[in-house]
């Protein structure tokens, strides 16, 4: 069984590399492709994957487009540069060879100007990369990553129009069902959650059980879904809900926090704030964090219900002073809590969230959201520098993944997407272009924002960075580039990321 899920996971990861990876590196270079011909800049080479190659797929006027073994996305190969940086004359002619076959058989190596002669371009009309004006080269080398913002941009719009995950009323979950509870001889169970009353939905928790005051003495059907299987069903009840209380439960206690020091433990529920009840109506949670606001360094005091092995329930009264500049993330008390409220026969009805379904967008709505959605992850990528320096993100947090980490969570998305419709796939593809197209824009040599940085050097000083000198740098940029890969890759195997 364990052997079989791994396999599984295995090739959910693979096929995961071919839907996110590979298509994404492919729109790149095509970015790159696009640019050179508007530039003017001749390409020799269209590639698909990395040599050695397997062979020609096709010509398209003086590119010939070819499929290589090593499935890592693509490249392309204009005139006057390599994989890696400008390339000299005397270099293409030594380590290039003529994929120009004449019908003999006999192959020679040329250069890579008398390459595309034998295609058929006139050696007046020739221009490699460093022939192209700045501007040209920069716009050539920024295409790539302008490529795959625009496949984001797409990809959005396309899962706006299949449906965006949106909330179509509140759930409220049954939290608890003592004996005597009016759901205790029904088929309802703890934990399954209320999407209808009286096949009516309700905006939110809060909104739940000011409408349950409206059924004073008359049955009520509800309309459940159970929490193991998702199965809805139904069942009709006649409450009483003369007398309700809000309450708080607490999910979590925080190590080292006030609410630790105080013994308040994971599974309490909160009944009194300051000695007085919870109001049964609006958002108990709410109603305690203002109050930890209010009493920020100042003594708090909480009257608590505590469930006994024995089923009955112990009532404890704390005191404990809300921290006025809280850690991140912890609150000032440290309690992970929601929103309850009990009635005289003790159920417990606890906030659930949102109902969310799929709902198709218009055109302009989905071109709202690609909009949208594009910039505002642009806007959190550009965030993570000073997030790191200020402390409210961790290193652990924006820890660099490889392909193989890539690979892992797009299988779990993929698993996902079986179940909850392909949108979420297309979603992590588009956030990944737009990561590999801001990746490609780094300041770093051998990547096409090092690149830009020379160009933008050869604007300031007049005169181009010796071709040699850049080579060498890229050469550089790129082995530390692996290196880092490397390192990133072994992490990864041995710390594998998740969705979670």
């Amino acid at each position: 069984m364990l052997v079989s899920a791994a396999a599984n996971d295995i090739l959910l990861a693979l096929a995961a590399f071919g839907l996110v990876l590979i298509p994404a590196v492919i729109i790149h270079e095509l970015g790159h492709f696009i640019a050179a011909r508007l530039v003017g800049i001749n390409v020799l080479e269209f590639g698909i994957g990395f040599p050695p190659r397997v062979g020609r797929l096709f010509m398209l006027g003086e590119t010939e487009f070819t499929l290589n073994w090593l499935p890592l996305g693509g490249f392309v190969r204009p005139l006057g540069e390599d994989m890696i940086g400008p390339a000299s004359e005397d270099k293409v002619k030594r380590d290039r060879v003529s994929i120009e076959r004449r019908r003999s058989g006999y192959v020679r190596i040329v250069s890579e100007r008398e390459m595309l002669q034998l295609r058929g371009v006139d050696e007046g009309k020739m221009m490699s990369v460093n022939e192209a004006p700045a501007l040209g080269r920069i716009f050539f080398m920024s295409a790539g990553a302008m490529a795959n913002f625009v496949l984001a941009l797409f990809l959005f719009f396309l899962v706006a129009l299949i449906g965006l995950s949106l909330p179509v009323g509140g759930l409220s979950q049954i939290a608890a069902i003592p004996p005597g509870s009016m759901f205790y001889d029904s088929a309802a169970q703890a934990g399954d959650a209320i999407e209808r009353i009286n096949g009516e939905r309700f905006a939110d928790f809060a909104v739940f059980h000011e409408k349950l005051s409206a059924y004073q003495q008359d049955a009520i059907e509800f309309s459940l879904i159970r929490q193991e299987t998702g199965e809805n069903y139904s069942l009709t009840v006649k409450p009483d809900f003369a007398e309700r209380s809000g309450l708080v439960q607490v999910m979590r206690v925080q190590e080292g926090s006030p609410a630790e020091s105080a013994g308040i433990q994971a599974g309490d529920i909160i009944a009194e704030i300051n000695r007085v009840p919870i109001p049964p109506s609006g958002d108990a949670a709410k109603t305690l964090l203002d109050a930890t606001r209010e009493f920020a360094g100042r003594p708090l005091p909480l009257t608590l219900d505590r469930e006994l092995d024995d089923g009955s329930v112990e009532r404890i009264a704390v005191v404990l002073s809300p921290r006025v500049n809280p850690p991140e993330g912890e609150g000032r008390l440290g309690l992970g809590i929601r929103s309850q409220f009990g009635l005289r026969d003790r159920t417990r009805f606890a906030n659930a969230g949102y109902k969310r379904e799929l709902i198709p967008q218009s055109i302009p709505d989905a071109l709202s959201y690609s909009l949208r959605t594009t910039a505002e992850t642009l806007k959190l990528i550009a965030s993570i520098p000073g997030r790191l320096l200020d402390g409210s993100l961790s290193g652990r947090d924006a820890r660099p993944i490889s392909i193989i980490g890539i690979s892992k969570i797009g299988g779990e998305f993929l698993q996902r997407s079986f179940s909850e419709g392909p949108g979420l796939m297309l979603n992590f593809i588009a956030l990944i272009s737009i990561f590999l197209g801001v990746s490609n824009l780094l300041p770093i040599p051998a990547l096409d924002g090092g690149r830009i940085v020379f160009v933008l050097i050869e604007m300031l000083r007049g005169k181009p960075v010796d071709a040699k000198t850049e080579a060498r740098i890229h050469q550089l940029g790129i082995m530390l580039l692996l290196a880092l890969g490397l390192v990133i890759m072994v992490y990864d195997l041995i710390n594998p990321p998740s969705i979670s």
